[in-house]
């Protein structure tokens, strides 16, 4: 049988008189039958003595039963008043703990700040700044997820993170991005190949190169068409879903890469070669991303102060993420 089968509808109850009433005098009186005195009752629940009064005598009237036996000393409970408080007391003590289970996840959401950011950011910069922060604000729990770019921004826009770390390529209307740090790209070679021996490496010099590139680095490939388009070729570079598989295909020694500076060195590798174009310069800025729309707590707000104060200097000293 289902719990809808055994009550009737709302609606019903609603119509009936014996229904009108409200939750505080209910409570107040629970209260009153605990306390033992109206007084004492009314003390506790903030209100007048006739306040409290009038609550259970309204209560009297609408279900239409004495409530309580009153003397000048104590109040005592009817046949009916034992049988409401008894009711009533299982039945708003299953609420009271429901709402506390509200107010418990309300208090910590507010004091809870989700963070995604791409992998490598979230293995290198980012256990750092959580770790400095939450030892300054030790009540907040700092929860990390790594996952891919795409990934980053879907969670940031659709509420399932607080903050995001990255670098954003192109517009975003839903999102707002605030800078954190700016570095310039650099070319990786293999070690083998014969552009490391040149002093001074151009753009024209990569013409007769392959060229790949991590998918996700829109703006840098509109960059390099462009290059390229004014030296009259035409630029058709492979791309790379992830870092592991760009760097695995430069390790073959047929291909030529550009990327952040900090991401070359941290990945550096006696077969690779970090090399500076002469005669190209793109960058790549990083930053914390919010939803547009969204109203931050304290906690999301001094978390990103705090991730913008410690990042650059991190950032100075280790590598980042795509």
């Amino acid at each position: 049988m289902r719990a809808s089968d055994a009550f009737p509808p709302l609606a019903d109850l609603m119509d009936n008189p014996a229904f009108r009433f409200h939750l505080p005098e209910l409570e107040t009186f629970l209260v009153v039958l605990e306390e033992g005195q109206f007084s004492k009752a009314a003390e506790r629940l903030c209100i007048s003595q006739p306040t409290a009064s009038s609550r259970v005598k309204k209560l009297e009237s609408v279900l239409r039963v004495q409530l309580l036996v009153r003397t000048t000393r104590s109040v005592e409970p009817t046949e009916e008043g034992r049988l409401l408080q008894a009711a009533a007391t299982e039945a708003l003590s299953g609420l009271y703990d429901v709402l506390r289970q509200f107010r418990c996840r309300s208090e910590a959401a507010r004091n809870r700040v989700i963070v995604a950011a791409t992998p490598m950011i979230a293995a290198t910069f980012l256990p750092q700044i959580i770790h400095s922060y939450c030892e300054r604000f030790p009540d907040v729990s700092v929860q990390l997820r790594d996952m891919p770019y795409e990934s980053v921004l879907k969670s940031v826009s659709d509420g399932a993170a607080d903050l995001g770390v990255a670098a954003i390529d192109g517009e975003q209307d839903n999102l707002v991005f605030r800078a954190l740090a700016e570095e310039p790209v650099v070319l990786i070679a293999p070690a083998s190949h014969p552009i490391t021996q040149v002093q001074k490496v151009t753009v024209e010099m990569l013409l007769p190169f392959r060229l790949i590139l991590l998918a996700r680095y829109g703006n840098l490939r509109q960059r390099l068409a462009q290059a390229f388009d004014e030296r009259g070729a035409v630029f058709d570079a492979a791309s790379a879903a992830t870092l592991p598989t760009l760097l695995g295909m430069i390790d073959t020694g047929g291909f030529l890469t550009l990327m952040p500076r900090s991401l070359a060195e941290s990945n550096a590798r006696r077969n690779r070669t970090t090399l500076e174009l002469a005669d190209f310069h793109a960058t790549r800025c990083y930053g914390s991303i919010v939803a547009r729309k969204a109203v931050p707590t304290s906690a999301i707000k001094s978390f990103r102060e705090h991730l913008h104060q410690e990042f650059e200097t991190l950032m100075q000293g280790a590598g980042t993420a795509a």
